[in-house]
């Protein structure tokens, strides 16, 4: 179950600070409050979002971390970041 759990906080932290699909989100907090501000930087540093997204997350698994549910979209996120990870370091 932390494996799980982790791989999801992993994917998730990634998606905020370095996916393409949530460039948007981070150019309009960027926009709204500047490039400087702490929001700004919260969903730009992995080290800074992953503490709040992992209290999420590691919450979730204690409470509900043995439903088909949990289970299902941690598999996936883990699934979709050791992708991710191979992809990187095997493609040219």
């Amino acid at each position: 179950m932390f494996l799980l759990a982790l791989g999801l906080v992993l994917r998730v932290t990634r998606f905020l600070n370095s996916d393409v699909l949530f460039e948007p989100v981070r150019d309009a907090i960027d926009r709204r409050f500047g490039e400087a501000s702490k929001i700004a930087y919260l969903v730009s540093c992995p080290w800074c979002a992953s503490i709040y997204v992992a209290a999420a997350v590691m919450t979730a698994a204690y409470l509900v971390g043995e439903t088909p549910a949990f289970l299902v979209i941690a598999a996936a996120a883990t699934a979709s970041y050791i992708t991710g990870l191979i992809s990187i370091n095997l493609d040219d």
